[in-house]
């Protein structure tokens, strides 16, 4: 309308376009083993085609050494969280969103936590010595933390070669540790790798170095 002349425009047909915001549908919070680097945040839908996303972690979580993320690409099930190797068992947490780019509407947050678990170990007693032609040799251990319940050892070659047979995710019962020790063994010193191991959690401790003579 010009003020002055009273006189008005023809109309012109308008248009407002809502758009509506992407969402995303995530699955559980993830927990790894202290030293795993990377955690799979899954989800199972999506709305309205976000192809992007955001975490934007805690300060306690920054701190640790997580990073944020902005305007990632958005792949196929499962996200997968990048996590620092050296990150202290704890909960991190942090707030995630999806986008979709072309629109570019953001999605609402969603709280996530990542929990990084403390990994098992076990404090061993001296290495056995057992004489030729016995069975078994007993290998104590006088501690263990975060709950291990089975054990594993891996015998070198030499030892394999002798007949010493490798364990794997066996009862660890209370100590001591029994070792079937081939009975024609010849004498000598034979070497294996001992881990422990949480059935619940999955973690599994360092490697001990162990002998029998």
């Amino acid at each position: 309308r010009n003020s002055t002349t009273g006189c008005v425009s023809t109309v012109s047909a308008i248009t407002v376009t809502v758009v509506a915001n992407p969402t995303i549908t995530l699955g559980a919070n993830p927990s790894v083993c202290r030293g795993v680097t990377s955690a799979n945040l899954t989800y199972s839908a999506t709305t309205n085609s976000p192809d992007q996303y955001s975490i934007d972690f805690n300060a306690a979580a920054n701190a640790a050494g997580f990073v944020d993320v902005v305007n990632a690409v958005l792949t196929a099930s499962p996200i997968v969280i990048t996590v620092p190797g050296a990150a202290a068992a704890a909960v991190y947490s942090g707030s995630l969103s999806v986008r979709n780019s072309a629109a570019g509407c953001v999605s609402g947050v969603s709280a996530i936590t990542v929990t990084v678990v403390s990994n098992p170990t076990i404090t061993l007693g001296v290495n056995p010595s057992v004489c030729s032609g016995t069975a078994s040799a007993n290998l104590t251990y006088s501690a263990t933390t975060n709950s291990p319940d089975q054990y594993s050892i891996d015998f070198n070659g030499a030892a394999e070669t002798a007949g010493f047979i490798d364990v794997v995710n066996s009862a660890l019962t209370a100590s001591p540790l029994v070792i079937t020790v081939p009975v024609a063994a010849p004498a000598a010193v034979y070497s294996g790798n001992l881990t422990v191991r949480n059935s619940t959690t999955g973690c599994v401790s360092t490697v001990s170095a162990i002998t029998v003579t």
